[in-house]
């Protein structure tokens, strides 16, 4: 529920915005093109053109915890920064390009708003090294590492580092392991939980499951509310992300979360009726879903880590 006062600053913004002529294709390339040698006003003009978008956007995230007003303002901030990095000569359409960041810089204000931390950039190292432990941690337990063994991890190596200023050569495990029980945490848990918060906003694949792994997709595709034109356009940006994540997994874990989560045209399925379609038990279905998804959910961190970091 908006506001009434908020509301009516909002309808005289979309009054003002909806008067602003949209782009044609080649318009929208000569500006950004303009936009890309330094043409202040090219760029303005980029921007100004796709702001009703934004608001399109923004509606998704109403009732998240941030005042509608306060959304669209930090869209327009991730589609200003989308209009910066544009290079039209790539062959995708600019608003294709700007919903990864309109949605980022929301989803920034949004934690932020939960009280996730954002990380100082001289802080960025703690999020690589948090990055790299929790894959290598997912390939050896083959699961999603919790936040106390990664803060474990990264205790070690930062206590490993110590070690060998002051021996002078690297420590042994047991060293390590030794100065570990008495000291503890370099980093605790829930300082790593803060750091992954940041990363862990749902985001497309990306957003924290918990114990409901049902939920892992549909949430995530159920969201409505945009403009036709607006929403197809999102649509076809996610319908690319999904296929890029699932791209990396089996045939039979891509069949198995397609049937399960009513990808590619199916129906949601259950997992006896997965089994039955592919001639595999319930159990083997089960087990190839939870694979899958632990794979989907490590490969989503990483990117949107990376994606953080840049």
């Amino acid at each position: 529920m908006i506001p009434d006062t908020e509301q009516e600053l909002i309808n005289q913004y979309l009054k003002k915005i909806s008067k602003i002529p949209l782009l044609t294709p080649e318009e929208e390339k000569e500006l950004a093109r303009r936009a890309k040698e330094g043409d202040k006003e090219a760029l303005k003009k980029l921007v100004e053109s796709n702001l009703r978008f934004v608001v399109s956007v923004a509606k998704q995230y109403i009732g998240y915890g941030l005042p509608f007003s306060e959304l669209i303002a930090a869209g327009n901030l991730g589609l200003l920064e989308a209009a910066k990095r544009f290079d039209p000569e790539r062959g995708v359409k600019f608003i294709s390009y700007a919903v990864w960041w309109i949605r980022q810089a929301i989803m920034q204000a949004l934690s932020q708003q939960t009280g996730a931390v954002r990380i100082p950039l001289k802080q960025s190292h703690i999020i690589n090294k948090i990055s790299h432990i929790y894959g290598e941690l997912s390939k050896k337990l083959e699961r999603e590492p919790t936040p106390e063994e990664i803060a474990e991890e990264l205790s070690k190596q930062i206590i490993a580092k110590e070690l060998e200023k002051e021996l002078g050569r690297k420590p042994t495990e047991e060293e390590v392991e030794e100065r570990f029980k008495k000291e503890g945490y370099k980093i605790t848990p829930e300082e790593v939980e803060k750091y992954l918060q940041v990363c862990r906003v749902p985001l497309s694949l990306d957003a924290p499951v918990g114990e409901n792994e049902d939920t892992f997709f549909i949430d995530f595709l159920s969201k409505h509310g945009t403009a036709e034109v607006e929403e197809k356009v999102i649509q076809e940006v996610i319908q690319k992300e999904i296929d890029d994540l699932l791209s990396k997994l089996t045939e039979k874990e891509r069949k198995v979360i397609e049937l399960r989560f009513g990808l590619k045209g199916n129906e949601p399925k259950t997992l006896r009726e997965i089994g039955e379609i592919l001639g595999l038990s319930r159990e083997r279905v089960r087990q190839l879903e939870t694979r899958a998804l632990r794979k989907l959910r490590s490969l989503a961190m990483k990117r949107h880590l990376k994606d953080f970091l840049s």
